[in-house]
């Protein structure tokens, strides 16, 4: 499979609401499969042509490509099933992006300046505008995270410690006023 094909494929996975896809021709074979926030993990391994005596081999386990050690921890799912659940599914509010403080760079998001201090804001917290909620790290530089419109903090989307992406929505708030949306 070409490199070209292989990039749109990962585009088009990435983009959608699959966490897990594989494909296999003749002579190629790929994985991927999403963890954390949507971000992919992609592994390719060559199948082996039928011309070639196969002897009793122990399967070999996909290497997640650029995770981390913890992350590698979890096992990684090789077919598209549907889920099944016997607990009833809950439904979800849809999260609108203009009710969340997103964040401003990529990197890591802290809640706050270090684990010995309280966090910027906490559940239920109240902030203005301009308010700091938490940093960023990117680039070996602390990044501030600011609100950008006041209100109530509903959720905390990202976590202590999540690696986060441009515009990613960090914090949800429950706006002052329709206005400030």
């Amino acid at each position: 499979m070409e490199l070209d094909k292989i990039y749109q494929l990962m585009d088009k996975f990435e983009q959608s609401s699959l966490t897990s896809f594989e494909y296999h021709d003749q002579d190629f074979g790929i994985q991927m499969g999403k963890k954390g926030h949507g971000k992919p993990v992609v592994t390719t391994q060559p199948t082996p042509l039928p011309t070639q005596p196969v002897e009793s081999q122990a399967p070999v386990a996909p290497t997640p490509v650029g995770t981390p050690a913890a992350a590698m921890a979890e096992p990684a799912a090789t077919t598209v099933t549907p889920e099944t659940t016997s607990a009833p599914v809950a439904e979800v509010d849809p999260i609108d992006p203009k009710e969340c403080v997103t964040a401003p760079v990529v990197g890591i998001f802290y809640q706050a300046h270090s684990s010995e201090e309280a966090p910027y804001v906490q559940l239920g917290d109240h902030v203005t505008v301009g308010q700091q909620v938490g940093l960023i790290q990117a680039m070996q530089m602390m990044r501030p995270v600011v609100a950008k419109q006041a209100g109530q903090v509903k959720a905390f989307l990202a976590k202590n410690g999540d690696e986060v992406n441009f515009g990613q929505p960090l914090i949800q708030l429950i706006p002052d006023t329709p206005d400030d949306i």
